[in-house]
Protein backbone atom coordinates (compact mmCIF):
# COMPACT_ATOMS: atom_id res chain seq x y z
CA UNK A 1 0.00 0.00 0.00
CA UNK A 2 1.07 3.39 -0.29
CA UNK A 3 0.92 4.38 3.38
CA UNK A 4 0.91 2.57 6.63
CA UNK A 5 3.49 -0.67 4.95
CA UNK A 6 5.98 -1.54 7.29
CA UNK A 7 6.53 -4.83 8.39
CA UNK A 8 7.85 -5.88 12.37
CA UNK A 9 9.57 -9.41 12.74
CA UNK A 10 10.28 -10.52 16.29
CA UNK A 11 11.37 -13.80 16.49
CA UNK A 12 11.53 -15.61 19.59
CA UNK A 13 12.64 -19.73 20.60
CA UNK A 14 9.32 -21.15 19.25
CA UNK A 15 7.42 -18.41 17.34
CA UNK A 16 8.35 -15.92 14.77
CA UNK A 17 5.71 -12.78 14.68
CA UNK A 18 4.89 -11.02 11.62
CA UNK A 19 3.01 -7.95 12.54
CA UNK A 20 2.30 -5.54 9.73
CA UNK A 21 1.38 -2.17 10.16
CA UNK A 22 -1.70 -1.81 8.17
CA UNK A 23 -4.63 -2.71 9.75
CA UNK A 24 -2.50 -4.32 12.38
CA UNK A 25 -2.33 -7.99 10.99
CA UNK A 26 -0.46 -9.96 12.89
CA UNK A 27 1.03 -13.57 12.28
CA UNK A 28 1.66 -15.17 15.16
CA UNK A 29 3.83 -18.65 13.44
CA UNK A 30 4.78 -21.86 15.74
CA UNK A 31 8.36 -23.10 14.56
CA UNK A 32 9.50 -26.78 14.70
CA UNK A 33 12.55 -28.83 14.26
CA UNK A 34 11.25 -30.23 10.25
CA UNK A 35 8.66 -29.69 7.89
CA UNK A 36 7.48 -33.27 8.86
CA UNK A 37 7.36 -32.08 12.30
CA UNK A 38 5.43 -28.43 11.71
CA UNK A 39 3.02 -29.85 9.44
CA UNK A 40 2.16 -32.73 12.09
CA UNK A 41 1.08 -30.07 14.34
CA UNK A 42 -1.31 -27.91 12.44
CA UNK A 43 -4.43 -26.52 14.07
CA UNK A 44 -7.55 -28.76 13.34
CA UNK A 45 -9.34 -27.17 9.83
CA UNK A 46 -12.37 -25.91 12.07
CA UNK A 47 -10.34 -23.59 13.93
CA UNK A 48 -9.89 -21.74 10.71
CA UNK A 49 -7.93 -18.43 11.03
CA UNK A 50 -8.43 -15.50 8.87
CA UNK A 51 -4.89 -15.50 7.58
CA UNK A 52 -5.18 -18.85 6.83
CA UNK A 53 -3.01 -21.93 9.25
CA UNK A 54 0.98 -21.15 8.75
CA UNK A 55 3.99 -23.52 10.32
CA UNK A 56 7.45 -22.78 10.14
CA UNK A 57 10.63 -24.46 10.16
CA UNK A 58 14.30 -23.37 9.03
CA UNK A 59 16.50 -25.01 6.67
CA UNK A 60 19.67 -24.15 6.67
CA UNK A 61 19.24 -20.08 7.53
CA UNK A 62 16.24 -19.85 5.79
CA UNK A 63 12.69 -19.65 7.69
CA UNK A 64 9.95 -21.20 5.84
CA UNK A 65 6.43 -21.08 5.91
CA UNK A 66 3.61 -22.80 4.96
CA UNK A 67 0.12 -21.58 4.84
CA UNK A 68 -2.65 -23.65 4.32
CA UNK A 69 -6.85 -23.34 5.12
CA UNK A 70 -7.11 -19.76 4.22
CA UNK A 71 -10.27 -18.11 4.45
CA UNK A 72 -12.35 -18.08 1.11
CA UNK A 73 -13.44 -14.83 1.72
CA UNK A 74 -9.68 -13.46 0.89
CA UNK A 75 -10.28 -14.54 -3.01
CA UNK A 76 -12.11 -11.53 -3.60
CA UNK A 77 -10.58 -9.43 -1.25
CA UNK A 78 -6.69 -10.18 -1.50
CA UNK A 79 -3.95 -9.15 -4.18
CA UNK A 80 -3.23 -12.78 -4.44
CA UNK A 81 -6.44 -14.65 -4.58
CA UNK A 82 -6.43 -17.92 -3.39
CA UNK A 83 -9.37 -20.91 -2.89
CA UNK A 84 -9.48 -23.10 0.57
CA UNK A 85 -7.59 -26.04 -1.37
CA UNK A 86 -4.60 -23.86 -1.98
CA UNK A 87 -1.52 -23.14 0.16
CA UNK A 88 1.09 -20.60 0.15
CA UNK A 89 5.14 -21.55 0.87
CA UNK A 90 7.14 -18.16 1.99
CA UNK A 91 10.80 -18.06 2.19
CA UNK A 92 12.56 -15.15 4.87
CA UNK A 93 16.64 -15.31 4.35
CA UNK A 94 18.89 -12.47 6.14
CA UNK A 95 21.07 -11.08 3.03
CA UNK A 96 22.60 -8.05 5.06
CA UNK A 97 21.98 -6.51 8.70
CA UNK A 98 19.39 -4.60 7.13
CA UNK A 99 17.76 -6.99 4.31
CA UNK A 100 15.41 -9.50 4.99
CA UNK A 101 14.86 -11.46 1.25
CA UNK A 102 11.10 -12.63 1.19
CA UNK A 103 10.00 -15.34 -1.71
CA UNK A 104 6.63 -16.85 -2.08
CA UNK A 105 4.94 -19.56 -4.35
CA UNK A 106 0.96 -19.94 -4.38
CA UNK A 107 0.01 -22.77 -5.46
CA UNK A 108 -3.65 -23.58 -6.42
CA UNK A 109 -4.87 -25.76 -9.36
CA UNK A 110 -9.00 -24.58 -8.40
CA UNK A 111 -7.32 -20.72 -9.93
CA UNK A 112 -3.97 -21.61 -11.37
CA UNK A 113 -2.90 -23.63 -14.06
CA UNK A 114 0.68 -23.92 -12.22
CA UNK A 115 2.05 -22.74 -8.91
CA UNK A 116 3.60 -19.08 -9.07
CA UNK A 117 6.54 -17.23 -7.42
CA UNK A 118 6.89 -13.76 -6.50
CA UNK A 119 9.55 -11.94 -4.20
CA UNK A 120 10.87 -8.62 -2.40
CA UNK A 121 12.97 -7.47 0.20
CA UNK A 122 12.49 -6.05 3.23
CA UNK A 123 14.49 -3.67 4.28
CA UNK A 124 15.18 -2.09 8.51
CA UNK A 125 14.38 1.55 8.75
CA UNK A 126 14.41 3.80 12.21
CA UNK A 127 10.90 4.27 11.54
CA UNK A 128 8.46 2.50 14.13
CA UNK A 129 5.36 1.17 13.22
CA UNK A 130 2.65 3.86 13.18
CA UNK A 131 -1.65 2.78 14.64
CA UNK A 132 -3.98 2.50 11.76
CA UNK A 133 -7.23 4.00 12.61
CA UNK A 134 -9.49 5.97 10.62
CA UNK A 135 -10.82 9.59 11.55
CA UNK A 136 -13.38 11.31 9.60
CA UNK A 137 -11.79 14.49 11.89
CA UNK A 138 -8.88 14.72 9.82
CA UNK A 139 -10.31 15.47 6.76
CA UNK A 140 -12.62 18.16 8.36
CA UNK A 141 -9.72 19.42 10.16
CA UNK A 142 -8.82 22.83 8.50
CA UNK A 143 -12.81 23.28 8.34
CA UNK A 144 -12.95 22.71 12.54
CA UNK A 145 -10.55 24.85 12.90
CA UNK A 146 -11.39 27.57 10.75
CA UNK A 147 -14.37 27.82 12.66
CA UNK A 148 -13.54 27.77 15.62
CA UNK A 149 -11.32 30.89 15.17
CA UNK A 150 -14.02 32.91 13.24
CA UNK A 151 -16.00 31.64 16.82
CA UNK A 152 -13.18 33.23 18.82
CA UNK A 153 -12.80 36.26 17.10
CA UNK A 154 -16.79 36.65 17.10
CA UNK A 155 -16.40 36.35 20.94
CA UNK A 156 -13.26 38.78 21.13
CA UNK A 157 -14.93 41.76 18.67
CA UNK A 158 -18.03 41.79 21.23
Amino acid sequence: TLYNSSYQFVQTDDYVLINVEMVHDARIIPIFATAEEARANRRPAVLSQWLGDSVGWYEDDELVVETVNIKPLQLSQSSVPITKAGHIIERFSRSSDNEIFYQFMVDDSNIYSQPWTAELSFYATDDGLYEYACHEGNYAMPGILAGARRLEMEAASK
